[in-house]
């Protein structure tokens, strides 16, 4: 059993080694000395790249002002997953709320849902992820050059739905300039039985004078999955298949370009026989242009149309969700003034819902509409000193049917920041803001039942704006040996809207006899009580509530120059409670762990252990979750190229103690995947 399951590895991972030895097409950049490598080996923590979603282009992490992470280059190929939230997991402040291998959104600092907003290039992901636990994000993240996290409230650039942060997946289906000749990064990775992973990807971009065209194609398919012990999760198998095509025209004035993509999804619910058939088309358009108008130094737009769809049902669909939404975003920059630099801008989407099929949908259909003006201005005060200011004024309503009331809401943002460097080593930063939130159509809407999470939900129309009263503190230390990236958060929310369970001993439509017995109601498909039924009562309710916490993560290079080892230790922690000392659901435990990365010409190599704490603080009518220790490994070795071709051939190991995964942050507490192995090669020409 246990030869087949590796025999099956070794085979593809073989093969690799030859190919690459015989055709080198993917190679580590060429260094030119000995002093370059040095002078590597002194980066931060924190990947010396810009961050495209802060408001000032162009902006390394380790600079900003608001807390935020970028996952890019080797770190992303060591990381990547079968979803965004599987790719984040293990940075600190981060992980992923679960449904099986199919779903992984990321949860930050405890936030999940409608509160994080996912997003491509800057524009919505345009899926229904936030409706329910069970439904996919339509970004993958092996289309991604970069992943990027801002963390706390980004309400200022993004909308009130980014009050819990924003992850930002950079791709580039729009090139922003054209190649000289043709480039591109071709991926194929075969996993072992424990995943039964295949994975093939190409991204390729041709550049002919000014202009430039990219074509992208995926397709990943995984078996039913083995949990620890090879236990085998009935109904796990994933079908992955995305495409697009772009083009833009540049010059020294900017870009401009379009591109055409579609996201497929397929996938089981574990434990259950339905499966969810997920499609997206999407249409961008997105351009920059320098010197547009006196005073301006740069102007942004962008706009995006999606089409999406998904089915639920067991051999024939039962259930539809169908999503179209479009939305626009305007921002420019200004020149100097009295030394103030700034960002402005207006943002708005028109999103149609509906759901339909053959038993009512728990959700109405529903047009929601919104029009937003944001601005943000920052001053260097002296050498030292940095302040940043902002504004965000938005209007939202939704239209529904089926007798429920429409709603509009005005949420406004404003926040205050400060950033001070200690000489070329450290940084500290500051900020504070009340945030508002519009509350989501599901959280307003809902009433009925819902066959893939097994929940017979209730919304509540009367919501009024969700408010957040956050103060954020950070510490850096961004060169040297030692390198640190810490920060701690304080979030007060007047009427926090969470999901509960009830015990009341009531009909879904609030009739029968109250009896309370510490045991979460069940009711059956028409809403009726009953201690069998299939159905978990679930309520959207509103109540004041606080959040506090932080993460670290600190590096000490044990040996520098050409061959760098670097030590690391990393943690985080979210407490989350209702002011009456009621312990919400679903939140990150404490996490701790250690970490030892190796990097020379042509090794790679790193090694992490991440302790979870058990959550033994669970909400109300809330199973506790044990602790585990995720164990991972990655090993890669660049191979001599030649012109501009660089070649990794790579392992990748998961749970390699083979514990029990079962994250507090997921809805369907089902054990992840158990020990697993990928082999890998990662081409870049």
């Amino acid at each position: 059993m246990a030869y087949s399951k590796y025999a099956r590895l070794l085979v593809p991972a073989a093969g690799m080694c030859l190919l690459g030895a015989g055709q080198p097409l993917f190679a580590q950049p060429q260094r030119a000395n000995d002093n370059d490598r040095d002078s590597a080996a002194q980066s931060t923590l924190l990947a010396p790249i810009s961050v495209e979603a802060l408001a000032f282009d162009d902006q390394d992490p380790s600079q900003a002002i608001e807390p935020a992470t970028v996952v890019a280059g080797p770190e992303l190929v060591r990381k990547r997953g079968q979803s965004l939230g599987a790719t984040l997991a293990d940075t600190p402040g981060i992980s992923s709320a679960d449904f099986g291998q199919g779903v992984g959104r990321p949860v930050i600092r405890g936030q999940s849902g409608a509160r994080v907003r996912v997003q491509e290039n800057g524009l919505a992901s345009a899926d229904v992820s936030t409706l329910s636990q069970d439904h996919a994000v339509s970004i993958d993240p092996y289309s991604a050059r970069q992943v990027e996290v801002l963390k706390g409230p980004s309400t200022l650039l993004y909308g009130s739905g980014a009050i819990g942060g924003v992850v930002n997946v950079v791709t580039d289906r729009i090139p922003m300039t054209a190649p000289d000749g043709i480039t591109g990064e071709a991926t194929l990775e075969r996993g072992d039985s424990t995943l039964g992973q295949r994975l093939q990807r190409l991204d390729v971009t041709g550049g002919i004078g000014d202009f430039a065209l990219n074509v992208q194609g995926l397709k990943r398919l995984t078996d039913d999955y083995e949990a620890d012990n090879s236990r085998l999760i009935d109904n796990s198998a994933t079908d992955t298949d995305t495409y697009s095509a772009g083009t833009s025209y540049s010059g020294d004035w900017g870009y401009v370009g379009g591109a055409v993509s579609h996201f497929g999804r397929e996938y089981g619910i574990p434990g259950e026989e339905a499966q969810i058939r997920l499609t997206q088309d999407r249409y961008d358009l997105k351009g920059e242009v320098y010197d547009v108008a006196p005073g301006i130094k740069r102007l942004e737009f962008s706009g995006a149309y999606t089409d999406y769809l998904h089915t639920e049902g067991e051999e024939t669909p039962e259930a539809f969700f169908d999503n179209k939404e479009t939305e626009f975003r305007i921002a420019a920059e200004h020149a100097p003034v009295a030394g103030f630099t700034g960002v402005f801008g207006v943002q708005g989407f028109d999103r149609d819902f509906k759901a339909y099929g053959e038993e009512e949908s728990f959700v109405p259909a529903t047009d929601t509409r919104s029009i937003a003006a944001f601005w943000v201005e920052q001053r260097p005060l002296d050498d030292n000193w940095t302040l940043q200011g902002g504004l965000r004024a938005e209007y939202q309503e939704q239209d529904t049917s089926e007798g429920r009331s429409d709603t509009d809401h005005t949420p406004i943002s404003v926040s205050l920041g400060a950033k001070r460097t200690m000489g070329d080593h450290y940084v500290f930063t500051a900020t504070a803001g009340r945030y508002e939130r519009a509350p989501a159509t599901e959280e307003l809407y809902s009433f009925g039942p819902h066959e893939a999470t097994l929940t017979y939900e209730r919304g509540n129309g009367s919501f009024g704006e969700e408010v957040a009263n956050s103060f954020d503190v950070g510490l850096r230390r961004i060169n040297g040996r030692l390198r640190f990236d810490t920060s701690l958060f304080y979030t007060k929310y007047d009427d926090y809207i969470y999901q509960r369970s009830v015990d009341a001993g009531l009909n879904a439509d609030g009739t029968g006899t109250p009896a309370s017995n510490g045991i979460a109601d069940r009711v059956n498909e028409e809403g009726e009580f009953a201690a069998d039924g299939e159905f978990l009562l679930i309520d959207y309710a509103a109540a004041d509530a606080t959040f506090y916490g932080g993460e670290a993560e600190v590096g000490y290079d044990l040996i520098e120059g050409a061959h760098r080892l670097t030590a690391r230790v990393l943690g985080d922690y979210v407490r989350a409670e209702l002011d009456n000392d009621t312990n919400l659901p679903r939140i990150t435990p404490g996490r701790y762990g250690v970490g030892l990365d190796y990097d020379s010409k042509t090794w790679l190599g790193s090694v992490e252990a991440l302790r979870a704490s058990r959550q033994d603080r669970e909400g109300p009518l809330e199973d506790e979750t044990a602790g585990y220790t995720d164990l991972t490994a990655f090993l890669g070795y660049r191979l001599a190229g030649f012109d501009d071709t660089e070649t990794m051939v790579y392992l990748r190991g998961d749970n390699l103690l083979d514990d029990e995964i079962i994250r507090s942050t997921s809805f369907l507490r089902v054990a992840q995947p158990g020990r697993s192995v990928i082999a890998g090669v990662n081409v870049k020409f």
